[in-house]
């Protein structure tokens, strides 16, 4: 492993931006619209283990109103305690539907919402209204890294944080702000392994985010020496990828201080 820090740096010559996104949704259906749709502020929440109550909602709406009448609902997930049906009053033009679920942490779930075919207009709703959540981990303080990546032609000390109860571990803003970079080491705390597909929040402006596949099938490979790390890997976009040919890149940190191996 004394080899594990011989490294050339190779400067990316790419301008990358990074891209805003947004977990609300509002859907307006047309004036003319006549059939149901299902709306909600977010499509995407986002949990801790510390909040008493994990609460979703949504509304089912008629625009136009008219008799009372009941509307079943389909879910797709046991997990969320969707009524099998909602109740519209004379007149009224929307019912809102509040649930909850108790993920645990580390837990991500789905949830699909559909309307009887024959109620809305496919012109303009699908009929269906998809819902993600998820519940974050405890974190807890591990020191700091010093992550050197050749592809980026970047390095810099960031804060190392763990997953209480777990042999989960990330290094802080890698890359950009708010995208960190995930692993796990076995039980002598040495290198486990790294989740397939991470983000780096850098974009380009026709292909879209830079992603980063750790794939060991071909190729890709984690290991350390005491407290210092390598791990090799691919980086694409949605027209492919920049080192399919050439093979996996390695990326390098040497945890400073915190590491629980020593």
């Amino acid at each position: 492993m004394k080899n594990l820090f011989q490294y050339a740096f190779a400067l990316v010559a790419s301008v990358l931006v990074l891209s805003a996104c947004t977990d609300d949704y509002d859907y307006d259906a047309p004036a003319a619209y006549q059939g149901l749709y299902i709306t909600g502020d977010q499509t995407a929440y986002a949990f801790t283990p510390a909040d008493e109550t994990q609460t979703i909602s949504f509304k089912v709406v008629r625009p136009n109103g008219g008799p009372a009448e009941t509307i079943d609902l389909q879910s797709n997930n046991e997990l969320f305690n969707v009524p099998e049906s909602v109740t519209f009053e004379a007149g009224q033009t929307e019912v809102e539907v509040v649930l909850t679920c108790a993920l645990e942490a580390g837990q991500t779930e789905s949830l699909d919402i559909t309307l009887p075919e024959g109620t809305y207009d496919e012109n303009y709703f699908s009929g269906t209204f998809s819902i993600a959540a998820s519940c974050d981990y405890i974190w807890e303080s591990a020191g700091s890294a010093t992550y050197t990546s050749p592809f980026w032609g970047l390095q810099k000390t960031v804060a190392v944080q763990h997953a209480v109860g777990t042999n989960l571990y990330e290094l802080i803003g890698v890359f950009r702000a708010g995208y960190n970079l995930q692993f796990t080491l076995d039980d002598d705390y040495n290198a486990g392994s790294i989740p397939a597909v991470q983000n780096t929040g850098y974009v380009y402006s026709s292909y879209g985010e830079v992603s980063m596949e750790f794939d060991p099938a071909y190729g890709s490979q984690f290991v350390n020496d005491g407290n210092e790390f390598a791990f090799s890997v691919y980086w694409f976009v949605s027209a492919g990828y920049f080192n399919g040919s050439s093979g996996p890149d390695f990326e390098y940190f040497t945890w400073n201080e915190g590491y629980p191996g020593e």
